[in-house]
């Protein structure tokens, strides 16, 4: 049994699809998986997909689009729907009878306190999100957390190195050992279509830009417009060049207008194209010659890995992992947080153009590189 409170709401969705990609690979081990999510209703049926059997726990206005903090910040009033849907998460657990394995995908709540009762092996992966929470939470409750879960013995799989650091830092000496020995970093796989790079060469045009040779360089930006994200650095930066590249911008979210204006005010050329399915996004990253990612939080973003796997380099203000994966690829480029350094950043990785195999391979498998 595998809980999260992010899972696509359909296969093309590109919402919580790396929790899918780590179902499908505890499928493809042999194992009869069943997701419990968010999402839907409680009352529908078990919905079939692929070697994957999902059940659906409702709450979906709360863990959706663009993240459940923002959610509930826009909001509030939604936090009514979360006991109904951990009462909701226990149905479908007792539903459907002795499992042998738990897998919570996020240490809160997924892992406590909707899985503290459980009786099977638990494996919780902190992504990222869960652990900042706990981190802000009072030192006596998250104690109290993590000393539940060690009393289970539940082992404990961070997607980053410095996600468990950061966590570790704050626990007592004891506790902090007790959890390094049950801890390891794994990044869940990222999976991109076989056949990405040709579909690629036929979204080229997604900014109004056509192949060949001579042809003005496109930077795109794949994400959440939230604050955290820092697409305003990312703007600013590309405005540092001259010409700025012409600027595709993939995602949604209470930033959208704001940075629209801003672009406008710089006189970078940019396109807006809103929340789009995986496939879309992956192909016009896919198209572009530099991914943006300037986020002020983050773990092991999968969008730079899912860029790295598609040939595609990247320009990141460090974060998470990001830079430990720069010291190990060069078509990773890291830049303080500030627009020149992003710009400067950017003409580097720009001067390196000539793309380098794609690592796609890698990346399906889920290593603790960049892809």
């Amino acid at each position: 049994m595998v809980v999260s409170t992010s899972f696509p709401r359909h296969p093309d969705d590109g919402a919580g699809h790396f929790v899918a990609a780590d179902a499908a690979a505890l499928a493809a081990a042999g194992h009869e998986v069943h997701v419990v999510c968010a999402g839907g209703s409680w009352r529908q049926p078990p919905e079939r997909r692929g070697p994957l059997t999902i059940h659906w726990a409702g709450a979906g206005g709360v863990f959706t689009w663009p993240g459940a903090v923002a959610r509930l910040r826009q909001g509030p009033w939604r936090a009514l729907a979360l006991p109904a849907f951990a009462a909701a998460v226990r149905w479908r657990w007792r539903q459907l009878g002795a499992v042998d394995r738990a897998v919570a995908h996020w240490l809160v709540p997924s892992a406590w306190p909707l899985l503290a009762s459980c009786p099977v092996p638990l494996t919780v992966v902190a992504h990222g999100a869960d652990v900042r929470l706990l981190c802000a939470l009072p030192a006596r409750l998250r104690r109290h957390v993590i000393a539940s879960l060690l009393s289970r013995r539940t082992a404990f799989r961070f997607v980053a190195a410095a996600l468990r650091d950061q966590l570790l830092a704050t626990l007592d000496e004891a506790q902090a050992a007790q959890l390094a020995a049950r801890a390891h970093v794994e990044p869940c796989p990222v999976l991109v279509p076989k056949d990405l790079a040709a579909r690629a060469g036929r979204a080229r045009d997604v900014a109004g830009r056509r192949p060949g040779p001579g042809a003005e360089p496109v930077a795109a930006v794949v994400g959440r417009l939230i604050p955290e994200k820092r697409v305003d650095l990312a703007i600013r930066g590309l405005a540092q060049l001259t010409p700025p590249p012409q600027l595709v911008v993939i995602g949604e979210g209470p930033e959208r207008a704001h940075l629209e204006q801003l672009a406008r005010r710089l006189g970078l050329p940019a396109t807006f194209l809103g929340h789009r399915p995986r496939t879309e996004c992956l192909q016009a990253m896919a198209a572009a010659d530099v991914l943006l990612h300037c986020s002020e939080l983050e773990a092991a973003p999968t969008v730079v890995r899912e860029a790295r796997a598609c040939g595609v380099p990247v320009v990141a203000t460090p974060a998470g992992d990001v830079t430990r994966w720069a010291a190990a690829d060069p078509q990773i480029v890291t830049a303080a947080p500030h627009p020149a350094a992003v710009g400067a950043a950017l003409q580097v990785a720009l001067n390196r153009r000539n793309r380098a195999p794609s690592l796609q391979n890698e990346a399906a498998r889920g290593t603790n590189g960049p892809c």
